[in-house]
């Protein structure tokens, strides 16, 4: 039997944090890493190897054996096919045991299968594992189309639709409004026109009903609910991810809600030294504190760190609160952040709310040469001013903007705190001092909601 005192299963990024921060805090601890596959792919870089940005899908590798190595820490190349909790120890598909004082289970997600879609499954039609193989092989095959279908309009679809676009190929791409569970519709009317513009033709709200094939079974095109056809030579499902818990079920840990594994705040199972962090673990919405099937490398790595941090005893008393939902994507030379909760979520969960929605430019003067347009909406509670959402569009530097706004979330700031933000501006980094979209947008919700009070 091979023993470690802390066993991860699991080699994304939730696993490979786990394992550097128990050799920084633990050096005296033996640490391993079971995985399927030696090295990994970048998850969110894999939509940019179809097209200009990366030159093959080896520019998308993480050399995982490296890294550990340099960690410190054991990686073997093993699937994990049972766990026995009582002896505290897992089986490999090999026939190998592993022993463990401590067990951090970090299995990921896997694309969900639209099965309701006929021939889902032909020549042809691809999905979007994080599988460096299958990568590679649809890497190869897609370079050989010319007109593609991409049937999901989440991240991963769209980010996939622009590369291809961008690669010159001919690109529909089929589903809800874009990005509408990150995005509000006046911000997501922003990545519409620029989808238009680039060419990329949107079905709306159409549902797929079924793939079209010739007669050796090859994908030719895609059926709509409503009988209208689009011709093609290959389709991309980017239907979203489901957790990887197989194992966890057939093992006995308790489940909840989107087939995830129940993990406290500390990222603790029910089972005594067993931890689970990343796609497969329950998540909570930081506002609503609701199940919530969002799936992010920042939220896997921020459970890592949680939960390695109180593997031997509670260090961090604050724990893991919950998923702030923060996303960011670009689209063109457009780039689109969002954090917290939308307006519209905030709605339906009945949360009483002010909101403002201020443009300006991101470069003062606005003549400046790059200067882009930058779009701000902020969300906050009615009752307290707690800034609860928040979504930027612009150009580059809203990357690090939603950054910002993201903590400003999590450590529950309101309106009236962000009235005396200071900032570094700059006129080729930043909008005016004078017109800077946080604080205009927060002394906006701010004039409203003393107004309400003094009524």
């Amino acid at each position: 039997m091979h023993y470690s005192d802390i066993l991860i299963i699991g080699g994304g990024p939730a696993a490979m944090v786990a394992a550097g921060t128990a050799r920084q805090y633990y050096p005296e601890k033996s640490v391993t890493v079971l995985k399927k596959t030696k090295d990994s792919l970048v998850p969110c870089g894999i939509p940019y190897v179809f097209g200009p940005l990366l030159q093959s899908v080896e520019d998308d590798m993480i050399p995982c054996g490296e890294m550990a190595a340099k960690m410190g820490t054991t990686l073997i190349v093993e699937e994990v096919v049972d766990i026995d909790f009582e002896a505290k120890s897992v089986m490999g598909k090999s026939g190998e045991t592993y022993g463990y004082d401590k067990l951090i289970i970090a299995t990921g997600s896997v694309p969900k299968i639209p099965h309701q879609i006929e021939n889902h499954d032909a020549d042809g039609v691809f999905f979007v594992p994080k599988d460096p193989d299958y990568i590679r092989r649809m890497h190869e095959a897609v370079e050989k189309m010319k007109k593609i279908v991409v049937v999901g309009t989440g991240f991963i679809g769209i980010e996939i639709a622009n590369e291809l676009c961008d690669a010159g190929k001919d690109v529909a791409l089929v589903g809800s409004r874009l990005l509408k569970h990150s995005f509000d519709s006046e911000m997501s009317a922003f990545m519409e026109e620029i989808v238009k513009r680039k060419g990329i033709r949107h079905y709306l709200d159409r549902r797929t009903c079924k793939i079209e094939t010739d007669k050796n079974g090859r994908a030719v095109g895609v059926l709509f609910e409503d009988g209208e056809k689009v011709a093609c030579d290959g389709v991309i499902l980017a239907t979203g991810y489901r957790p990887n818990t197989e194992l966890a079920r057939r093992t006995g840990l308790s489940m909840r809600q989107f087939d995830t594994i129940y993990v406290d705040e500390y990222m603790r199972t029910t089972r005594p030294d067993v931890f689970a962090v990343g796609d497969c673990a329950e998540k909570r919405h930081f506002i609503t504190k609701r199940g919530i099937p969002v799936m992010l490398a920042s939220t896997a790595t921020a459970e890592a760190r949680i939960a390695v941090t109180n593997l031997y005893s509670i260090n961090l008393v604050k724990s893991f609160s919950g998923t702030i939902a923060i996303f960011s994507t670009v689209i063109g030379d457009t780039c689109f952040g969002s954090a917290g909760i939308t307006e519209e979520d905030a709605k339906k969960e009945k949360i009483s709310i002010l909101s403002s929605f201020v443009t300006v430019p991101d470069k003062h003067p606005a003549r400046l040469p790059g200067s882009h347009k930058q779009a701000l909406k902020l969300t906050a509670s009615r009752s307290t001013g707690q800034v609860i959402g928040a979504q930027v569009v612009g150009g580059i530097d809203i990357g690090e903007m939603i950054n910002m706004l993201g903590t400003i979330i999590e450590n529950r700031m309101t309106v009236f705190d962000l009235l005396g933000l200071q900032v570094a501006t700059h006129p080729l980094l930043t909008s005016a001092p004078t017109t800077y979209p946080i604080v205009v947008a927060a002394q906006n919700i701010a004039s409203r909601f003393i107004g309400e009070k003094g009524q």
